[in-house]
């Protein structure tokens, strides 16, 4: 069928009249929004009304307007910095989506294939549909038959085949039923090629397409936690418990307090309702402010931002993080199974030799009569084409570079293209390893069916073999046995082309088979490849090649990659690990190092193995028949280069396809969980202190040990700012020579919780010194000295805190320069502090200090410093 497409002009209409193929994204948030989502926090709520209630008592007379004044002006920076953070993280998820949703098709447009964005398909567009493609719009079949899944739209996997319909006649304004998604010919718009080829006309596109009017209904139903945010939750509330417990004891004895100094209860209560209001507000609010520093209920949201932070920086090493929720899970792989073309190895197929049944070698373009069949084997026997540009594009990395044996100027070239007509085909599947197409010689009208698959499939069924003449004659197997072998040695891979004279394609190869070629190719393994490999079995995963390859070949690339490396490590062909239990597959897992001839449910069933040994397993895939062990895996690495069905599946695209970017995918996901616990480790000291700090100073002194403004300040500072600068730490190679977290591990699993046990105690030995005489006397007995003494030394204990946690040696400015926001972070603290110090006065409850006692309080703040120092030098593991 000679399919011509569209011109440039035609486009141009069609696109004038029906509109571009894109659905509106969801309508960004506001910052208004985000600003009024502070106050939907059931603690900033309750704070926003306890400042309307002091307003009101202060027009009373009954106290000031200073403390409604303070709350107002931290309530508005928390909305202020969680509208900036979100805004910052709305960003970055938007441009993660638009990343993701780049995909591609391929046109016929004046009379030549043409790959374009799938946005720019037009209605009446021919667009070429292979196996593993996602169908970019609604239309029907007219040529070829393919077989798709329409699970998207009707909820049925099973699959449906679909073909032309002579003179069908496209009807735009139809209303669709249930019927048509399986109907003969019709297509709809997200659906997906199970296999085969075809070419469909565009009848429907953008918002007027089925899957996109089920899209735009969705977009009002609530996302479903994953399981880091239940997790995170669950960390959180547990964690609050102690700001709940603590916040009642403050309360208890503040208002114990308030009672005796007015002369018991009868007394207290003598003072009049507004005033015994007052007392109350005052205490809650000291009370709901040591809950709201110490529960961290934003640290879900602190931790978005840090993925955020962390998906942007994966993109620059080709890592595209579809699902951001999975990158710590990728930096807690135990087990990864990955394939070998374009991930090992450069993907850049070459023919190299052209073997006959006699063991001869014969050039792809000379002038023989076997070299007509060479040439139309590989020309029409492929999913692969050529674009208007002359590229090749489409098909499998085999069949381009097949295609790429051949000389488009040579004169077999122009006569095979002539003479052949293609009558029906059957494109390449790999449960099968075998294509076939059906072709007519136009001069005598004599048929001839083309196949091209594994060797030793199409061996198994040939029984002679042709010579440079296109002579016959009875096959030798065994020479051509030993040739393949001798070839798998040296890493390289052979396919065999072959004929029958039936007239009928079958989905089995008949028995009469005649050998035309066996072709080697070579793909060479990328130069990086066996480092990355090394970092990997250093950070403790144990990598599994798995390949189509038959054993020699897959064996040399295990050993060339690194995977091999002793007589004890096991390579076995897909049938032998068939062949084993589960059992027996879960004894030998780590001694098992390539998988040769892998089908997809060989990874499929290793995942199931894996996770059942509760292993957090990784799986790399690049086609359609992989999606469903990608799904099913902890973390399923899809191929830039792969199907559109294979990068749906995955959670993590390696958009250059190379092993590399895998391993730094793991780094990436590794210094994610790092950045996080390095957070937990620098705030969770501060909430202790809060707590300790809070109900000892009212039982002994009397006296609240901070305001509630002062609270909050110390709230917004040290958690908020903070949460940017850890996330902002960057990625470190020596996080690659630590072994994987179990599943299920808590974010206070390891050092983690003895470096929050040491901090809070350090912490806590500062606060103790203030209490040495000599010390007492430079702060002298004003409350309002010794108050504004207490909450400048814990905001600059947590600063100079910060530096012993980011590193876990003594090196303090260890990659300080890769990571400049957190320094900026720091000194906006110090110079904050003394600011507010200086010049905030009644509105945040404090004193200038003088210098003598400026100079006390950083010197006490940076002990912290040198106490951390010594922690690490006694107990610490590592000494640089």
């Amino acid at each position: 069928m000679n399919i011509i497409g569209l011109d440039s002009r035609q486009v141009i209409q069609s696109r004038k009249k029906f509109g571009t193929n894109t659905v509106p994204g969801v309508k960004p948030r506001t910052a208004w929004q985000f600003f009024m989502e502070t106050f939907q926090d059931k603690i900033n709520l309750i704070l926003l009304g306890m400042l309307i209630l002091f307003l009101i008592l202060a027009v009373f007379g009954l106290g000031g307007y200073i403390e409604p004044v303070g709350v107002g002006v931290v309530l508005l920076c928390v909305g202020i910095i969680g509208t900036v953070t979100k805004l910052r993280a709305q960003k970055y998820s938007l441009d993660l989506k638009n990343k993701t949703a780049v995909r591609y098709a391929m046109v016929v447009r004046n009379g030549k294939f043409k790959t374009i964005k799938t946005d720019d398909i037009v209605v009446g567009d021919v667009v070429f549909l292979q196996s593993g493609e996602t169908i970019p719009a609604d239309g029907y079949v007219i040529d070829g038959r393919i077989h798709v899944n329409n699970s998207v739209l009707n909820g049925e996997s099973a699959e449906c085949l679909k073909e032309a319909i002579h003179g069908f006649k496209y009807n735009r304004k139809a209303n669709i039923t249930a019927d048509d998604y399986v109907s003969k010919n019709l297509l709809f718009s997200g659906t997906t090629v199970q296999s085969g080829e075809c070419f469909m006309v565009v009848g429907n596109i953008g918002i007027h397409t089925e899957n996109a009017k089920t899209l735009l209904s969705m977009r009002n139903i609530d996302e479903v936690k994953t399981d880091l945010d239940i997790k995170l939750d669950r960390l959180a509330m547990k964690i609050g418990q102690f700001g709940y417990i603590g916040g009642a004891i403050v309360a208890v004895v503040l208002l114990s307090d308030a009672v005796m100094k007015s002369g018991g209860i009868d007394a207290f209560l003598a003072t009049g309702f507004l005033n015994i209001i007052h007392e109350f507000l005052m205490v809650l609010i000291v009370s709901l402010t040591i809950v709201v520093a110490a529960v961290p209920e934003g640290l879900p949201f602190i931790i978005t931002i840090i993925i955020s932070q962390n998906a942007r920086n994966m993109i620059k090493h080709n890592v595209l993080a579809k699902n951001t929720h999975k990158i710590p899970e990728a930096g807690n792989i135990q087990i990864l199974c990955t394939d070998k073309t374009g991930t090992l190895t450069y993907g850049n197929l070459i023919p190299i030799t052209n073997y006959l049944g006699d063991g001869s070698q014969v050039d792809f373009n000379s002038d023989l009569p076997v070299s007509r069949f060479v040439a139309a084997d590989i020309l029409f026997n492929t999913g692969a084409a050529y674009d208007d540009k002359g590229k090749i594009v489409g098909g499998t990395s085999t069949q381009r570079a097949l295609l790429s044996a051949l000389d488009v100027n040579s004169k077999l070239f122009k006569s095979v293209t002539k003479e052949i007509k293609t009558l029906d085909k059957i494109p390449f599947d790999s449960a099968n390893k075998f294509s076939a197409v059906r072709i007519e010689r136009k001069k005598d009208k004599k048929q001839f069916i083309l196949y091209t698959g594994a060797p030793e499939i199409i061996l198994e069924h040939a029984t002679k073999y042709i010579d440079v003449n296109g002579v016959s004659h009875r096959i030798d197997k065994n020479k051509m046995l030993k040739i393949i072998r001798e070839n798998a040695k040296q890493a390289k891979r052979v396919l065999a082309l072959a004929y029958g004279t039936g007239k009928t394609l079958n989905s089995k190869l008949p028995d009469n088979l005649i050998l035309i070629s066996l072709v080697s190719i070579r793909d060479d393994v990328r130069r990086e490849v066996p480092n990355a490999v090394a970092r990997m079995r250093n950070a403790g995963i144990h990598v599994i090649m798995m390949t189509g390859d038959i054993l020699d070949t897959a064996r040399a690339i295990g050993v060339d990659t690194g995977i091999i490396q002793n007589d004890d490590d096991l390579i076995l062909t897909a049938r032998e690990l068939d062949a084993m239990s589960d059992s027996e597959v879960k004894q030998i897992l780590y001694r098992l190092k390539v998988i040769a001839r892998a089908v997809p449910k060989t990874k499929l069933r290793l995942v199931k193995i894996a996770q059942e040994m509760n292993l957090c397993i990784g799986m790399c895939g690049d086609g359609t028949n992989d999606a469903p062990a990608l799904k099913r895996a902890d973390v399923g690495f899809a191929m830039g280069s792969g199907t559109d069905v294979c990068k749906e599946a995955g959670d993590i695209i390696i958009t250059d396809d190379n092993f590399v970017s895998i391993a730094d995918a793991v780094l990436f996901g590794r210094t994610f969980l790092n950045n996080v616990t390095k957070f937990l480790s620098f705030q969770m000291p501060i909430n202790v202190a809060l707590i300790v700090l809070s109900v000892f100073y009212p039982i002994a002194f009397l006296v609240p040990a901070f305001m509630a403004v002062q609270i909050l300040v110390i709230n917004i500072c040290e958690d908020s700012l903070n949460s940017l600068a850890f996330g902002g730490e960057p990625a470190k190679l020596e996080y690659m020579n630590t072994p994987p977290q179990p599943k299920g591990a808590s974010l206070f699993a390891g050092k983690t919780l003895t470096k929050i046990i040491a901090g809070s105690i350090e912490f806590l030995i500062v606060f103790a010194l203030l209490f040495i005489p000599s010390i007492r006397q430079i702060f002298g007995d004003s409350e309002a000295v010794n108050l504004t003494a207490r909450f400048a030394l814990l905001m600059l204990v947590a600063a100079f805190n910060g530096f012993n946690v980011r590193t876990d040696d003594i090196h303090l400015l260890r990659n300080i320069d890769k990571n400049p926001l957190f320094l900026l972070v720091a000194l906006c603290i110090v110079f904050g502090t003394v600011a507010i110090v200086t010049l905030g006065g009644d509105l945040f409850q404090v004193t200038p200090l003088s210098y003598e006692q400026w100079f006390v309080v950083f010197g006490l703040a940076f002990l912290v410093i040198p106490i951390d120092l010594i922690r690490k030098i006694l107990f610490g593991r590592r000494f640089y």
